[in-house]
């Protein structure tokens, strides 16, 4: 074969393997794009379980999607790949996506420990389960016809990875099982007195909590202005008058000196009488464990009831002080039962159907029976939506401001209603019960016990749980 005739043939044949592979990266996108191949994939498994690539990338969304509306916070950019943005969170230099993909995996494990134990069990997904995941797939259909699309271009579009209807399925599905699971082991958890009192016994300092006031002066509080709003005071005489107000606080040895102190303080402040009332109700903290106040604790469980302290040297900018009302004790509190009807923010503009909710009710009475008939069709709660909308042994601090305030009210008595409006969650209609059985210690040390058998159930599956990370790098982020 002469020279030409060898280079002609390596030029056709150099010709052949560049289209080929043209068409094998476009046979590959397309597979990509239908997600036949993430779905190929296995991310994570257990014995029984597994979650495919696109299952995980459905997982990574949600943990995705629950920080979306702090982005701008965090400093992350939504039109650039989170792959590409290092994460302030992470001390490797990780991105936010290395940052939201630990999340998924934690979730992930923490779902299929929960499927093993429902296996071990002998628990599955009956028909009502599954009629109740296949409600959620139509809304998720109609969510999509809503804007104009299918199901199929609409979960690319939201998750920018080829999840299909099916992969959803089988997500929720794992979801749904897990909490079945999560409920049935938790319901059966039980403890007689004496155990829970050994518990305290033997951990009382973790049980243990103190009362004390706190408030907070800021400098700049204490700035005065000419007719123009030009400052007329410097930094230093703002902080100096802060801490002058800082000491007069400090000398109140007794709750109702430290409230009398607040209140002289907040109405030279040009406060309303509202705001000031308002300041000196939350600077009262009850029944606080050393947990809660890791900056104080040392001082806070060692100092004698009516020392005050200090937080912030001469020349700073803010002041706290802190007075001490309650020395370490066991919260001997009754809990108390309550039942709520919740209509959440999310979901309504304003309280007109939680009024219209309430005037039903009036008309039926205010009764108990109408009210838990009435749970179903209208509570957004999906912890007590099942159970007659009833929360039992709550301890003071349990629950939101708003939900405690009422509750916890001293002038609550049984068969009292009301409709309140919790700033974090929504529009509440509240029914009490009564007192519950049990102090709020005992509550307290219960919810330990359970969680630490619940953390050692899960230990005995983690070892079982296994992920691929290789399948990570076919997953946008």
């Amino acid at each position: 074969m002469t020279k030409e005739k060898k280079k002609s043939l390596l030029i056709t044949i150099c010709a052949i393997l560049a289209v080929v592979l043209v068409l094998g990266l476009v046979v590959y996108n397309r597979l990509y794009d239908s997600g036949v191949i993430l779905r190929s994939k296995t991310a994570a498994s257990s014995e029984h379980y597994k979650v495919s690539g696109t299952m995980m990338a459905y997982f990574y969304n949600t943990q995705y999607q629950s920080y979306y509306s702090y982005f701008s916070y965090l400093g992350i950019q939504t039109g650039t790949s989170l792959k590409s943005q290092t994460c302030s969170f992470l001390s490797d230099g990780g991105s936010w996506f290395d940052y939201f993909m630990s999340n998924t995996e934690s979730y992930v494990a923490n779902m299929l420990e929960l499927c093993e134990g429902a296996n071990e069990a002998g628990i599955t997904l009956d028909a009502d389960d599954k009629a109740a995941i296949e409600e959620n797939i139509d809304a998720l259909e109609e969510t999509a016809k809503a804007y104009g699309y299918n199901a199929k271009t609409y979960l690319l579009m939201t998750m920018s990875n080829p999840v299909s209807v099916g992969d959803v399925r089988k997500c929720m599905e794992l979801n749904a099982l897990a909490q079945k699971y999560y409920n049935s082991y938790m319901d059966s958890l039980s403890y007689t007195d004496e155990q829970i009192e050994a518990y305290y016994n033997e951990n009382a300092s973790t049980f243990e909590g103190v009362d004390y006031y706190s408030y907070t002066l800021y400098a700049t509080d204490f700035a005065e202005y000419d007719e123009n709003e030009n400052p007329t005071t410097t930094s230093a005489e703002n902080s100096a008058k802060a801490y002058e107000a800082a000491q007069t606080l400090a000398a109140a040895t007794t709750a109702s000196a430290f409230e009398d102190a607040l209140r002289a303080l907040a109405a030279k402040e040009g406060t309303t009488e509202d705001s000031v009332e308002s300041a000196v109700a939350n600077a009262y903290h009850r029944h606080v464990l050393a947990s809660s106040i890791p900056s104080i604790s040392d001082w806070a469980f060692s100092a004698n009831v009516g020392e005050s302290k200090i937080d912030g040297e001469e020349g700073a900018t803010t002041y706290t002080v802190y007075l001490l009302t309650a020395a370490p004790y066991r919260d001997e509190q009754k809990t108390r039962n309550v039942r709520h009807i919740l209509f959440q923010y999310d979901n309504h503009e304003d309280s007109s159907a939680a009024d219209a909710a309430y005037a039903e009710w009036e008309a039926a009475g205010f009764t108990e029976e109408k009210f838990i008939e009435m749970v179903p069709t209208y509570s957004e709660d999906p912890g007590s939506v099942d159970n007659g909308g009833l929360y039992e042994n709550v301890a003071e601090g349990d629950m939101v401001t708003e939900f405690n305030d009422w509750l916890f009210d001293e002038s609550r008595k049984p068969g009292d209603h009301g409709l309140i409006e919790a700033a974090s969650t929504g529009w509440h209609l509240m029914y009490y019960v009564g007192e519950g059985d049990k102090a709020a210690w005992q509550n307290t040390v219960e919810s330990a016990l359970k969680s630490a058998d619940y953390n050692e159930m899960l230990n005995s599956y983690a070892s079982g749980i296994h992920f691929n990370t290789s399948v990570y790098a076919d997953i946008n982020g």
